[in-house]
């Protein structure tokens, strides 16, 4: 063993044990493994500049004139924003309304029954055969009508020509009396029956106007134009007054019977206006009006009825359709509103987020209040028409940020 007066004595020691024991030193044994990591570097080191050169050489720059990377933090932060995420404001009317569903029903809906006893000679038309106002509908046999109008008149001439005798002689008693030649008592007897014969010349005279007016109702004429619906007799039905014989529809208009929430009741007013589809017709829009208000909810369902008249000019609709739509509450024209998901609000105040190019901005807007059911805010400043605001609460977009718009 060789002392090295350099090392302290625990590494001579430690030394000499080694040599005794034929051991290598523990330095020995870490320079193996050395070696090959070195080699490992070496080769990362090769490939590296390698790749790199290649890049160099594809873009044409100098690695050694290149300018350095340019530091991730310095970089543009540019968000994409989606067409439908974005909302134009324009200036129209906003509304605050209510759902209404009811069925449709003729304005104008007449049963005709019959008003004289008698056999249907004629019935001129079918259901859905339009009519015109005073267009003849059913006939009934007028030979009896006709016979009983006769007799009722011959009755009234004989009646008036015995008027007439009664009153010739009651002026010739008078004139007897005024001379002293006939007796009062004869007198009073003719003027009493010339007041019989008139009572019954009054009374035979009505029931000649009663048997005209029989003859005429044995001709039923429509009261207004518009369509059959109903057809209840054929020829050689007997009827009498009060039988049901054609029922008339006019759907020139149609009353929409509908009900709505009772808590709406205190905002609803007749001439308020709705508008309404009808299933069948697809997107197709017809305006109501409302004419009548009921003053009592629905038993057990909380829900007002309301009756509104429909236009039907194009007789469009029928009887008995079902229809929805909705009834307008109150309505603001020419108002700017915006999607409730646009407003936001910070220690500055409310506003919302303009697309000014390609950046958005933070713009202040005023508020009035909102339409339809909450959904949409009134601007009374800060936006016109033109204006393209972010529609959506997009968290991550803020102020100053770049964005670009994807979509149609």
């Amino acid at each position: 063993m060789t002392n090295d007066p350099r090392k302290p004595k625990w590494a001579q020691r430690a030394a000499g044990a080694d040599e005794a024991s034929g051991a290598a030193p523990p330095y020995r044994k870490r320079r193996r493994w050395l070696a090959p990591l070195l080699i490992l570097v070496a080769v990362a080191a090769v490939a590296a500049y390698l790749v790199l050169g290649r890049e160099d050489a594809l873009t044409g720059a100098d690695p050694e004139t290149a300018a350095p990377a340019e530091p991730a933090e310095a970089r543009e932060v540019v968000m994409q924003v989606l067409s439908t995420e974005l909302h134009e404001v324009e200036a129209g009317e906003l509304r605050e309304t209510t759902r209404i569903t009811g069925s449709l029903d003729p304005a104008n809906k007449l049963e005709i029954p019959a008003e004289v006893a008698g056999r249907v000679d004629e019935v001129t038309l079918q259901p859905g055969d339009p009519v015109e106002q005073g267009q003849v509908l059913v006939r009934i046999d007028i030979e009896t009508l006709t016979n009983q109008l006769e007799q009722q008149r011959a009755s009234a001439e004989a009646t008036r020509a015995q008027l007439e005798l009664a009153q010739s002689e009651y002026e010739r008693t008078q004139s007897l009396v005024n001379r002293g030649v006939a007796s009062v008592s004869t007198l009073d007897s003719q003027a009493a029956q010339v007041r019989q014969l008139e009572a019954n010349l009054a009374v035979q005279e009505r029931q000649v106007a009663n048997a005209e007016q029989s003859l005429e109702k044995a001709t039923i004429t429509a009261p207004f134009a518009g369509t059959v619906s109903e057809r209840a007799v054929d020829p050689g039905t007997y009827v009498s007054p009060g039988t049901p014989l054609m029922t008339i529809v006019d759907l020139s208009s149609l009353t929409l019977e509908g009900v709505v929430p009772v808590i709406y009741a205190p905002r609803i007013r007749v001439g308020q206006t709705g508008e309404v589809s009808v299933d069948g017709l697809g997107d197709q829009v017809f305006t109501g009006t409302v004419d009548r208000v009921s003053p009592v909810a629905k038993a057990g369902t909380r829900m007002l009825p309301i009756y509104a008249t429909v236009e039907n000019s194009n007789s469009t609709l029928r009887g008995g359709m079902f229809a929805s739509g909705v009834l307008i509450l109150d309505a603001a024209e020419d108002a700017i509103g915006i999607p409730v998901a646009a407003l936001r609000e910070d220690d500055e105040g409310q506003y919302v987020l303009k697309v000014e190019g390609d950046q958005v901005v933070r713009q202040p807007v005023e508020l009035a209040r909102t339409w339809d059911g909450g959904q949409v805010y009134q601007v009374t400043s800060g936006l016109a028409a033109g204006d393209v605001i972010v529609a959506s609460a997009l968290e991550r977009l803020d102020p100053g940020t770049t964005i670009t718009v994807i979509g149609n």
